[in-house]
C-alpha cells in the first residue's frame, strides 16, 4: 500500500502530501483519520487538526507559523492562512576549547588541493543545498 501522507514528527500539526490528494479523500496517519477539504497538491502541507486563529503550527517538531484564520483539519496550509513564526532561541553559554592534533605523521603526505602564493593550501568546496520544505525545490 502506497502512503499518501507523511507525518514527520510526533509533535507536528501538519502532514505532507506525498501524492496529489483529491478533495474529500479519507487520509489515515497513525491513529488519526481525516477527510481532505480541498485538493492538496503533492508536497504541500495539510492540517492534521482543526486550527483556530493564533494556534501554533509545528513541523519537524518546531514552530513554523501561526494560523491567521480558522483552518479545518484536512485543509491545505498556504501563505494566506499561515503567518510565519519561529520559537525563541538562546545561544549556549558553554565554552569550547580545541587543541590541534599532532600532524607529524602526515608531514610528507600530499593531497588533491592547490598551493596559494602565500604558501597556504586550499581545496575545492562543494555546496549542497538541501531544502527542508518540499515546495522550495523549484526556487532552489
Amino acid at each position: 500500500m502506497t502512503r499518501s501522507v507523511l507525518h514527520l514528527h510526533p509533535d507536528d500539526s501538519v502532514l505532507v502530501a506525498l501524492t496529489d490528494l483529491p478533495a474529500e479523500e479519507l487520509i489515515a496517519s497513525g491513529s488519526t483519520t481525516l477527510l481532505t477539504t480541498e485538493v492538496i497538491p503533492a508536497k504541500h502541507k495539510l492540517s492534521l487538526r482543526n486550527l483556530a486563529p493564533g494556534d501554533p503550527i509545528t513541523m519537524y517538531g518546531v514552530l513554523v507559523g501561526h494560523a491567521k484564520q480558522p483552518i479545518p483539519a484536512g485543509s491545505r496550509l498556504t501563505t494566506f492562512n499561515v503567518k510565519h513564526a519561529t520559537s525563541d532561541y538562546r545561544l549556549s553559554d558553554a565554552t569550547y576549547t580545541w587543541a590541534p592534533p599532532a600532524l607529524d605523521q602526515w608531514r610528507h603526505r600530499t593531497f588533491q588541493g592547490y598551493h596559494r602564493e602565500d604558501g597556504r593550501v586550499g581545496t575545492a568546496n562543494y555546496w549542497l543545498v538541501i531544502p527542508l520544505v518540499f515546495c522550495e525545490n523549484r526556487n532552489i
